[in-house]
């Protein structure tokens, strides 16, 4: 018998839903399928940096780090607001809007592969041809990414969650099998970028294929004209975003090298699960406010978001006793790694920015997206700058931690001026 059908159980769920004001039969429904999904991601996560950090030099592991954030950071070149339009098209029964964002996917990569092959060809001329090469990969498999990670967002808006939960762990099982087989074989930058590229890329194609016969997505040119506006937006907002958020990688790996860049990247691992696994608040509450008005959400927001930021700061506070233990456990190698973990820890506190800002999202609130996709990355990428200039690895972790507690702010401060807007 399911949970929620247990008589005593339901009025139990019944009364913290009047007291708490937040809908906990949806997110017992959705949820736990999420949770399940994130955590089963994690634990390949901490599988394969298990294996990285037994079978792989730390020169090595970092500089594959590095062609793995410069991939990132190409990526805002492209369309790559596209996936949250359609996730929100999706949500609003608009399924013409699949085959566009495919195309718009596809074209918008282009440029990405332009980069990429300069980049690589600038890499050869100064004799790097380990860089080089790693550029030409991306070049040839990164512009296939998007398009075949497209599924999540139809699965997103469906509020398909035991699907999507599912389909995350294949996406994320097969690149990570794919990895530890070949690091048992060779310790080369480049096969693991290619291995984990090809991978994910294959994958994420197949899932696509069989989400579209799942929810017949059938081809039709007539989609909403609202889409192609806001995808457009979107991605023009994300450029700043997407680099911001690797610009920690990429600054290091030049500043401190490849060795400091793989001691950043095992000291921010967990943290950065752990807040994975919060941030599926996103996924649930998306589908939600985009078929709500403003008004209405706004009166609980605030409770919600203290009583989600107490049970975090618990969490926190349980990481930095056991952070010492985990690692001398899971990453003998890197125990160097552990207090910047411990400092890092305290950017959880306010993860629960993801839900004012799947609000933005939902409701299309260009205004104020397009401010805080400037401020907060602009902000983000000075610190980090004058951080790891100045402080080296824990001058780049204290600049994360400040940003994090500025998206909390910024974020509540926009959703009310859009509330404000809209009244």
């Amino acid at each position: 018998m399911p949970v929620t059908q247990d008589p005593l159980l339901k009025r139990l769920i019944l009364w913290a839903e009047r007291v708490t004001k937040i809908d906990l039969s949806y997110l017992l429904k959705g949820g736990v399928w999420l949770v399940l999904g994130q955590v089963s991601i994690s634990g390949l996560a901490f599988l394969a940096s298990i294996a990285f950090a037994y079978y792989v030099s730390k020169d090595d592991y970092g500089t594959y780090r590095f062609l793995l954030s410069v991939f990132w950071s190409l990526t805002a070149f492209g369309l790559s607001g596209v996936p949250t339009a359609l996730a929100r098209a999706i949500a609003r029964d608009d399924h013409g809007a699949y085959w566009h964002a495919l195309k718009l996917s596809l074209l918008g990569s282009i440029p990405m592969a332009l980069i990429s092959f300069g980049m690589s060809a600038y890499y050869a001329l100064n004799a790097n041809p380990l860089l080089a090469y790693g550029c030409l990969v991306i070049g040839i498999l990164g512009p296939f990414m998007q398009a075949a990670y497209l599924y999540g967002a139809v699965l997103e808006g469906k509020k398909a969650f035991r699907e999507n939960a599912i389909a995350g762990i294949l996406l994320n099982l097969v690149p990570t099998l794919g990895l530890i087989a070949l690091m048992l074989i060779l310790h080369e930058p480049v096969a693991f970028l290619a291995t984990f590229l090809g991978a994910s890329v294959l994958t994420g194609t197949l899932i696509s294929i069989y989400t579209i016969r799942k929810f017949h997505i059938s081809f039709t040119r007539k989609t909403n004209a609202e889409f192609h506006s806001l995808g457009l937006h979107l991605s023009a907002m994300n450029i700043l975003f997407t680099l911001s958020q690797q610009a920690d990688k990429l600054l290091i790996f030049h500043a401190l090298g490849p060795v400091n860049l793989a001691i950043y990247t095992f000291a921010v691992s967990i943290p950065d699960q752990l807040r994975a696994i919060l941030g599926n608040l996103e996924t649930l509450s998306f589908p939600k406010f985009a078929k709500r008005p403003v008004h209405e959400i706004l009166p609980t927001l605030g409770k919600k978001l203290w009583g989600l930021t107490g049970i975090i700061i618990l969490i926190v506070i349980c990481y930095i006793v056991a952070a010492p233990f985990l690692f001398s456990i899971l990453f003998p190698a890197y125990m160097d790694s552990v207090f910047i973990s411990q400092v890092y820890a305290l950017s959880l506190i306010p993860v629960g920015s993801v839900v004012p800002l799947s609000l933005l999202q939902a409701h299309a609130a260009k205004r104020e997206l397009y401010i805080f996709n400037t401020v907060i990355p602009i902000l983000q990428i000075f610190t980090l700058w004058m951080g790891i200039l100045f402080m080296g690895l824990l001058g780049a972790i204290l600049a994360r931690v400040l940003t994090r507690f500025a998206t909390m702010a910024l974020s509540l401060i926009l959703v009310k001026t859009y509330a404000l807007r809209h009244s």
